[in-house]
């Protein structure tokens, strides 16, 4: 650390072109540790390796980083030959870019192999299961290793001084053309193999803003290669060392793909099959057509209108809902506001999971701490309808899907009658598959008898629940 701090204050006295490559480098760190932070701090259920992977993947850039500021403020030309630290740095810093490729294209493999995210299936597990891509994997990997230890065994290169780009001459090392050889293969092989298999992921990909992450990684890690092939590669061909600056381009490039995982990791996971805790009714439970009397399928594929009496335990009756939801393989989602009736009795039954209506929100984010809620704007008809259409795309088993929506009658308060007429339309439109299950609440006796008799023809089965309890008014 001295060492570090003679150097430095050394470099200050000095013009700013010695200082140029240090700043670069620090800026480098910096961007790599907020990618790394932004993707620790993002909790799912599914792409939980991938999370891992990054990580390590930004570790080892990083390091990559360390080694690289040495070499241009702690070494001097003469103390780099020297003092050893050429072979440790060539070594160490090539050999933490090979592990980055591997790691890399192992991520393009779990995610080709289970596009919707892991979950909690081992990884090691999945990828036995893939013996071909083990296969392929395992060769491209143990080239990788050979590299390693033939650079660490053989040490092909020699030191060199040559000029950077910033106007000073700094230490380099210059590797052996076999050498170069064995590397472009490596990076010719890291920019076509994973590139692959993320698009075909992508093809299998439900989600459309999946699909189009998914086409977008490849492209920013092939990005990354032709960087890594340009400034460590061409530019010290020509004795000219502008590695500061390629390195600083491929750390935006990491932050970028920091960004387009969180984006097709946040709702992807939200869909995946979860272990949510709480109180869930066992497999095959109908409480809610036992109660109104109707055979135990009698919600599959039906889209209802309950008109309930505030002044009664109404919310009962949509607990019901969803645990027959739950019990019957049903993916169960509720869009309701905190603190609701409707929410308090829900939110301890397991496997349900709400769309929390808010005003401080304008797209779609989770709740912090809540992994089974997701807040989404109240007032944004448009947000609304992608997320009912995402969630009935995605599902495990396509449109088995149940909804409950708490409630029309603070819709039509807040939005108006038309917004609220021609929202509920679009979403009959989307869910009537004969197999998505909706339920719409409505407060009884809120309303004029025209915007009852309007909300009413847009739904073929109608149940009312007053003090007489719950009864099914109408059933087509």
């Amino acid at each position: 650390m001295a060492l570090v701090g003679q150097a430095l204050a050394a470099a200050a006295l000095q013009p700013l072109p010695l200082l140029l490559s240090p700043l670069v480098q620090i800026a480098t760190l910096e961007i790599i540790g907020l990618s790394a932070y932004y993707i620790y701090r993002q909790k799912l259920t599914a792409y939980t390796y991938a999370k891992s992977l990054l990580l390590a993947d930004y570790v080892l850039f990083a390091g990559v980083m360390v080694f690289e500021f040495l070499r241009t403020t702690v070494f001097s030309t003469a103390d780099f030959s020297s003092s050893g630290f050429a072979a440790v740095y060539t070594v160490g810093a090539t050999g933490l870019i090979l592990l980055s490729v591997v790691v890399l294209t192992l991520l393009a493999v779990t995610v080709y192999l289970a596009p919707t995210g892991i979950g909690n299936k081992s990884m090691i597990r999945l990828l036995w299961d893939r013996k071909v891509h083990v296969a392929i994997f395992g060769a491209y990997t143990a080239l990788i290793a050979f590299a390693i230890v033939y650079l660490a065994v053989v040490q092909p290169f020699e030191v060199i001084n040559i000029p950077s780009v910033t106007g000073v001459i700094v230490p380099e090392t210059s590797l052996g053309k076999s050498y170069l050889l064995v590397l472009l293969v490596v990076e010719l092989v890291f920019i076509l193999y994973p590139s692959l298999l993320l698009f075909l992921a992508s093809r299998k990909a439900k989600d459309v803003a999946v699909k189009r992450v998914l086409r977008i990684l490849p492209v920013v890690w092939s990005g990354v290669g032709v960087d890594l092939l340009v400034f460590n590669g061409y530019f010290l061909s020509i004795n000219l060392d502008a590695t500061p600056f390629g390195y600083l381009i491929a750390s935006v490039a990491f932050g970028v793909t920091a960004f387009v995982f969180r984006r097709a990791s946040l709702l992807t996971s939200f869909f995946e099959p979860v272990a949510t805790l709480g109180v869930s009714a066992p497999a095959g439970a109908t409480p809610f057509t036992r109660r109104l009397g109707m055979p135990d399928h009698y919600i599959d594929g039906r889209a209802i209108l309950l008109e309930a009496d505030p002044s009664v335990p109404y919310e009962q009756l949509i607990l019901d809902y969803a645990s027959q939801g739950v019990s019957e393989g049903l993916g169960t989602y509720v869009f309701t506001r905190k603190g609701s009736p409707v929410y308090n009795s829900l939110r301890k039954t397991a496997g349900v999971r709400f769309y929390m209506l808010s005003t401080k929100v304008s797209y779609p984010k989770p709740e912090e701490g809540e992994p089974s809620e997701i807040l989404v704007p109240a007032n944004d008809s448009a947000v609304l309808l992608d997320m009912i259409d995402k969630t009935i795309t995605t599902s495990v088993d396509p449109g088995k899907v149940a909804f409950v929506f708490d409630n029309l009658s603070d819709m039509i308060l807040s939005n108006g009658f038309e917004a609220t007429y021609k929202f509920v339309k679009q979403v009959g439109e989307t869910v009537g598959n004969g197999a998505t299950a909706s339920l719409f609440l409505m407060t009884y006796g809120a309303h004029d008898e025209k915007v009852v008799s309007f909300m009413r023809s847009l739904f073929p089965t109608q149940i009312v629940e007053d003090a007489a309890g719950a009864r099914v008014a109408r059933s087509q």
